[in-house]
């Protein structure tokens, strides 16, 4: 949420206590109140109402240093994961499926606004990790941008351009163009079959594969694989991701 999505009336002393929220647990590191009023453009004393209810309530506390982090009461919201179909009806087959393909990992992930949300991450021999939300740029996420390709121009432009100005444009290969545009038009031919493949893309020597998935959700939602650009050739990625997506649209249906 931007500082111009914030909604006026009522709700905009909720709107700005989640909105803060979000940047602490964003951020990573302590923040200084004073740091997050610059951030959001505010008086020193509004921000340090909305820190002092959210202390109260839990969700942020001050660390040694005097800065605020995000407190333990956030952790009370993980009982609602299993109201979420997403999350709970593929899992078992999607760990089959990363089962099928040692040395890949495989993604079940969202795009919500202007982020890419991981909603399961698995590979054999490993847990299974639910909710990966860890901010990731999305002009690097192989999902990510497989599910831009279907909005409309303009709006995949303003949602791209978002997540650099939140999480910058680290060129992380050589084969990551410098610019939004350019960044949509590279993609847009490398989609065949409607999978998009990205190459040595994320980091040398990897490759990641996305498909977009048929579900009752009102929000985008991709089936991805990751691994060794040198095990698998693109013909057979678009194989297993079509494989994959028939099998988890039947656990959703």
């Amino acid at each position: 949420m931007t500082t111009e999505q914030v909604p006026t009336g009522g709700v905009q002393s909720l709107a700005r206590g989640l909105q803060v929220l979000r940047t602490l647990i964003d951020e990573g590191s302590p923040l200084t109140g004073t740091e997050i009023a610059r951030r959001f453009g505010l008086h020193q004393s509004s921000i340090s109402r909305v820190l002092a209810t959210l202390a109260e309530l839990g969700y942020v506390r001050k660390d040694a240093s005097g800065k605020f982090v995000p407190d333990y009461g956030i952790l009370t919201f993980a009982p609602a994961i299993p109201q979420f179909p997403l999350v709970v009806k593929p899992r078992a087959t999607i760990e089959q499926i990363a089962a099928e393909h040692p040395g890949f990992t495989v993604h079940l992930c969202l795009l919500w606004r202007t982020e890419i949300i991981y909603l399961l991450r698995t590979a054999m021999n490993n847990e299974t990790i639910t909710f990966w939300g860890s901010p990731f740029p999305l002009h690097v996420s192989c999902p990510a941008l497989r599910l831009l390709l279907d909005l409309p121009r303009a709006q995949a432009t303003e949602i791209l351009n978002a997540s650099k100005d939140r999480l910058g444009w680290e060129r992380t290969t050589p084969n990551v163009p410098a610019s939004v545009p350019a960044t949509l038009n590279a993609a847009r031919k490398l989609l065949e079959h409607d999978v998009l493949i990205l190459d040595e893309w994320y980091q040398l020597g990897g490759v990641g594969a996305a498909i977009p998935l048929s579900t009752d959700e009102n929000l985008p939602v991709a089936l991805a694989i990751t691994g060794p650009t040198a095990e698998v050739d693109h013909a057979t990625l678009r194989l297993w991701l079509h494989d994959a997506r028939r099998r988890v649209e039947a656990d959703l249906a």
